[in-house]
Order: C-alpha cells, then sequence, then structure tokens
C-alpha cells in the first residue's frame, strides 16, 4: 500500500492511499508523521499507545 503525500494549491499537505485520502488540508510534519505511522502498520507495527523508548546513545556522545 503505497503511501503519498501531496502539497495542495494553499500550501496544506494531503496524505493518501489507494484506499482513500486519510488526512486533508495539515503541516507537512504531520503528514510525514502520519505516513510514517501508515506504513509502519503496514509492515507489521501494532499501535500500543505507549510513549517511545529513548533513542541509544552512539559512541561520540557517551564519551562526552
Amino acid at each position: 500500500m503505497p503511501v503519498k503525500v501531496r502539497r495542495t494549491k494553499k500550501g496544506k499537505y494531503t496524505v493518501s492511499t489507494p484506499g482513500g485520502t486519510k488526512s486533508k488540508g495539515t503541516t507537512k510534519a504531520k503528514a510525514q508523521a502520519q505516513a510514517n505511522l501508515l506504513r509502519g502498520v503496514e509492515h507489521g507495527w501494532k499501535p500500543t499507545g505507549k510513549p517511545a523508548r529513548k533513542k541509544r546513545r552512539t559512541k561520540k556522545s557517551a564519551k562526552k
């Protein structure tokens, strides 16, 4: 299921899939977040409502 993020004439964005439009008139950041969510669900991710885990430290940031 390909997810498309398109810019409208008014500078807003829409998110659509072959199954229909999922959001209209949103900001670019929110449209990208929605597209990422839809792609994740397509690949087996199950939303639990819990916040995301903190990012791991890299070797460079651990030495500072």
